[in-house]
């Protein structure tokens, strides 16, 4: 960090990532440095033999390209651990040293093709067979290290690269702008340029998505959700200039920084903060769910039930993965296209394979009561999601569970996060949210009403009482902020309707949209789930979080990256006063950047400080959240004799998940077998409901945490 500038564009690498490559291709030249001097050594090389003398001079050539390669691939190593990641002074002649290695890696190329000739012309005739079989090796390894150095360029290639290195000279050249009457002048020439640069920076990445995406098909649909990802993509990395590995680093910093923070906050008794449960401050406030008995045992078994439909609702890949021997359970309800007569007249089937795997496995949900489903569509694209909507006879509702992300146009969809307000009738103009769901909700509510299928429901079995069965929306992530915009369109038709969100995504709804969803959603988000603290908005504070961790870092982005991995590289704790300080400082000067970001909601880049980060409208989980969180006991609990951890539930804020909490478990929270897992052990260990305060602590100073 910053992106390394060569060839007048920015590469997605830093020149501190250049330890990698540097130390892989010394090894590889070393190696056969060594062997090509044993073979000097111990081969009689006959120069009077024409093609052992060109074999002797060609081994003499490739040697000294090797020492040189050598040479330089030593200095790239050296001058790539130098500085801390954000201190670029020290790497300053990276790009130079990649110019030079440039130039040899031409001349590499070109004596290889030379010694493809040799081999074509004498690797038969040639009787100096040892030397021979070593040169067909040294071509042959050097060809695939060649190529592996270009399919590298090809991954550092950044296609916006040179608009991005356009936008900044411009950006630099406006600030050092001294005159003020030719500010004013060229104003009209001025914006004309920067909307000109801005627009080619968006273009680009217009194009990469059109590119990762390239396999939809085109559709004005898809062209729009392109231009809009683009433009939301442009907005959020113009002005912040950092490669993929230090996001990496900032990430592991970032963790680091969390931990300490947490430790510190314990320690302090912080609004009497006696422990953290999965990243959640537990005080003598915290309101526990009581499972034994009342109105939260019996939300609780309706929340467990119903993320059952919202599992099915992935269809056969999900059951497959959850279930043993799932492809010998899954066959025998097949209905192929080869056997009519196996096909169910029951419900309508849209968009399934020919043999109806995903509804095969969506039958099993028979196994957890008496339901009947009536209706399946499994159609996808941008804004459009799957669904199927049920009869749970046991519970007299009737069910419409939504599919979360399961493809490439669902992603887009979750990309599509810009605020919209929700089409309401009179309209709410402060009630907005996630566009691409928005769009999926309307989606749905069109097909429930041009299909009349909420009509064929309730006329389904009327001698079961189906017309009193009253309605239930649920989904898990993207399904899940699907489900909650549904059910705010639905709820001026269907009062008594209720919704169950899993897992929803964090920037999904409006302060006061949200406010609103609380009398009929209850969310559920287990441990550290990733996604319910993701929006725009928490993305701008995860960015500015990172920002300010790297910033703080004293050590090189290699050292970092390497500690996470192998913690018995990272050396000795800080010893002295002076690294004892420094360690300190950094951690507070972290936690005050981190409140000050907090409070005024605006954050700067550290090395820029013309350059402000955008604003989105805060967005938030809906309804009534449920936290399941860990609880793993300590020696000293006694009453816990299994080293697994417990799960309970909390009642939680829709402002508690505005931070991104980095763990290993981030995305295994989100999973929907997990969830439903977690549940399920909720529902078996509702023992211990509120950690003991004077339990005991781990107290340890802050700079025994390493950063």
């Amino acid at each position: 960090m910053p992106g390394l500038v060569a060839f007048r564009r920015r590469w997605s690498v830093g020149s501190d990532d250049m330890v990698v490559p540097g130390v892989f291709l010394f090894t590889m030249h070393l190696i056969w440095t060594v062997v090509l001097c044993v073979i000097l050594f111990m081969t009689h090389f006959d120069r009077s033999v024409s093609c052992v003398k060109l074999l002797w001079e060609y081994v003499i050539g490739y040697l000294g390209l090797l020492v040189v390669s050598l040479a330089t691939e030593l200095s790239i190593s050296i001058v790539a651990t130098r500085g801390s990641i954000l201190d670029t002074e020290p790497r300053k002649s990276m790009q130079f040293i990649l110019y030079f290695r440039l130039v040899i890696l031409l001349c590499e190329a070109a004596w290889l093709i030379v010694g493809v000739l040799w081999l074509v012309n004498f690797y038969s005739s040639c009787q100096i067979e040892k030397a021979k079989e070593t040169v067909l090796g040294l071509i042959v390894c050097n060809w695939c290290i060649l190529l592996s150095i270009l399919i590298t360029v090809w991954c550092t290639y950044d296609s916006a690269g040179r608009s991005w290195v356009k936008m900044k000279n411009y950006q630099m050249s406006m600030r050092q702008s001294e005159s003020k009457y030719q500010y004013k002048r060229s104003g009209s020439t001025r914006n004309w340029r920067q909307r000109k640069v801005l627009r080619a920076y968006q273009d680009s990445w217009d194009h990469r998505c059109r590119f990762i995406f390239c396999c939809m098909r085109p559709s004005d649909r898809n062209r729009n959700s392109f231009a809009d990802i683009a433009r939301l993509l442009s907005d959020f990395f113009r002005d912040l200039d950092v490669v993929p590995s230090d996001v990496v680093a900032g990430l592991v910093l970032l963790r680091k920084f969390q931990k300490i923070e947490r430790k510190a906050i314990v320690e302090q008794r912080k609004n009497d903060t006696y422990e953290f449960l999965s990243g959640v401050p537990i005080t003598p406030r915290t309101h526990f769910l009581s499972l034994h008995e009342g109105g939260d045992l019996e939300l609780f078994q309706a929340v467990i039930h119903y993320s059952h439909y919202a599992l099915k609702a992935y269809g056969w890949p999900m059951y497959l993965m959850t279930e043993n021997f799932g492809i010998c359970k899954l066959c025998g309800s097949l209905s192929c296209c080869c056997v009519p007569c196996r096909k169910d007249n029951q419900a309508e089937i849209i968009d399934d394979n020919c043999c109806n795997c995903h509804f095969a496995s969506l039958k099993k949900l028979s196994k957890i009561g008496d339901i009947e489903i009536i209706y399946a569509t499994y159609h996808v694209d941008v804004g459009e999601t799957p669904f199927f909507v049920a009869l749970d006879y046991d519970r007299k509702k009737v069910v419409i569970s939504i599919r979360g992300t399961l493809s490439m146009k669902d992603i887009l969809t979750d990309l599509n996060a810009e605020a919209e307000t929700i089409p309401l009738t009179p309209p709410q103009e402060d009630w907005l949210g996630h566009k691409g769901m928005v769009q999926a909700a309307q989606y749905i509510l069109e097909k429930l009403r041009s299909e009349r299928l909420l009509e064929r429901a309730f006329d389904f079995k009327p001698e079961r009482g189906t017309r009193d069965f009253k309605v239930v929306v649920v989904g898990h992530s993207l399904g899940a902020g699907t489900a909650s915009i549904l059910g705010i369109l639905l709820r001026q038709e269907f009062p008594d309707l209720k919704c169950y969100c899993y897992s929803p995504p964090g920037g999904l709804l409006s302060a006061s949209a949200v406010e609103y969803t609380k009398s009929f959603t209850i969310s559920i988000v287990v441990g550290k789930d990733v996604v319910p603290r993701i929006g725009l908005n928490q993305m701008e504070a995860l960015r500015a979080d990172l920002i300010n961790a790297i910033k703080r870092s004293i050590d090189s982005k290699w050292k970092i990256i390497t500690c996470s991995v192998v913690c018995c590289c990272c050396g000795a704790e800080p010893t002295s006063a002076t690294e004892l300080a420094k360690k300190e400082s950094a951690i507070m000067e972290y936690m005050n950047s981190k409140t000050q970001v907090r409070s005024l909601g605006n954050v700067r880049h550290p090395s820029d400080s013309s350059i402000a980060l955008t604003s989105h409208e805060p967005l938030y989980p809906p309804g009534r959240i449920i936290h399941v969180v860990r609880h793993h006991p300590k020696k000293g609990e006694q009453a816990f004799s299994s080293k697994e951890p417990v799960y309970q539930a909390l009642w939680a804020e829709n402002t508690d998940f505005d931070e991104v909490l980095i763990s290993p478990v981030i995305i295994q929270d989100h999973m929907p077998d997990k969830v439903v897992e977690a549940l399920s052990k909720v529902e078996l260990n509702p023992r211990k409901q509120r950690p003991p305060p004077d339990s005991p602590l781990d107290l340890r100073p802050l700079h025994d945490v390493r950063l």
